[in-house]
């Protein structure tokens, strides 16, 4: 189960493992073709009509507007066509709503291992380095070593989010950064024109926005009256104050057949609807409470996890205050 995460991490050259092609739950709409011209200079594109706002919560496009992006199937914006140009491209593979992979080969047969996310968040740094462009939009690069390399396309200043592309060639590769360079510039303009989307199935909370759905009523009995929000990606939102944490994630997953998502599991009734929750003990105690929301024959599916954390100097129950959590929020998610 993932852990809190109030400021993005960066990997190290390996990149991550992968699961199925569009996301467990979630089928594909088809779009329009569009031909993107791999070989143009990332670097130096420029787009008179992209003009970056650090106005809070907007995008510098309205292209890469938070909603927009929720459905957007990451795996559509990687073109084969691109990939070629650079190698031989393997199978697209995704992890989340908003990840997609494709582990294949350059053109000496090499490994060329690369990996998009969109609605990445970017930390200070990260957009305080965004000093080049890419496809007419800032872009910062970050090459751990030779065969590593994280590109940053920015599509929101205020919070810093972004178009990433992570790429790893292997001890033996050749350059990690120019390969992510084009797969970058063509997944922006891709995002720019009428990329391929998701069709949720009911009951999906893709297209929710996780900070706007929880009232402060929810939060103030375990955070007080003045929690801060701190949204992660485009489905994952956590409140801090007075030595607790609440968090709410929407996520792809594989639902386990007794629906125990963690060994310390146990069941627990929300008013007619299944959790499962597993208390972790350490230095910030945590309760973590999941939901299932859509599965699928093959038992891919989505989930909602409600989560809270306290000091351990804090009396709270963390898993009444979990239960009191998802009770209020379950409603106004969609029904299936």
């Amino acid at each position: 189960m993932p852990r809190f995460r109030a400021t993005a991490v960066v990997a190290a050259a390996a990149l991550l493992m992968a699961g199925c092609a569009t996301g467990p739950g979630l089928a594909k709409t088809n779009s329009p073709r569009r031909t993107v011209q791999a070989g143009a200079d990332a670097t130096t594109t420029t787009d008179p009509s992209t003009k970056p706002s650090s106005q809070a919560g907007k995008p510098v496009d309205p292209a890469f507007a938070a909603e927009r992006l929720r459905l957007v199937n990451p795996c559509a914006l990687i073109e084969k066509e691109v990939l070629q140009t650079v190698g031989t491209p393997s199978k697209y593979s995704s992890t989340s709503y908003t990840r997609c992979s494709n582990y294949m080969k350059d053109k000496a047969g090499k490994t060329l291992n690369i990996t998009l996310d969109i609605g990445y968040t970017l930390t200070s740094t990260e957009l305080k380095n965004a000093t080049k462009q890419i496809a007419g939009l800032k872009s910062g690069e970050q090459k751990l070593n030779a065969s590593a390399c994280f590109i940053s396309a920015v599509t929101m200043e205020n919070p810093g989010q972004a178009v990433r592309v992570q790429v790893g060639t292997g001890n033996d590769g050749n350059d990690a950064c120019e390969p992510g360079r084009k797969v970058l510039e063509g997944a922006v303009r891709k995002l720019k024109g009428n990329p391929q989307k998701y069709t949720p199935p009911k009951g999906s909370p893709v297209e929710v926005d996780p900070c706007a759905i929880v009232e402060r009523s929810v939060l103030s009995p375990v955070l007080g009256a003045s929690p801060r929000a701190l949204p992660f990606g485009l489905h994952q939102c956590s409140w801090t104050g007075q030595s607790a944490q609440m968090q709410i994630e929407f996520k792809t997953a594989r639902i386990p057949k007794d629906g125990k998502f963690d060994t310390r599991s146990v069941e627990v009734d929300l008013g007619g609807v299944k959790g499962y929750q597993a208390f972790k003990d350490g230095p910030f105690p945590t309760c973590e409470l999941v939901v299932v929301r859509t599965k699928d024959q093959s038992d891919a599916g989505e989930i909602v996890e409600f989560t809270v954390a306290a000091s351990k100097e804090n009396g709270i129950d963390r898993c009444v205050a979990a239960q009191a959590f998802a009770k209020a929020v379950l409603p106004s998610l969609p029904q299936a």
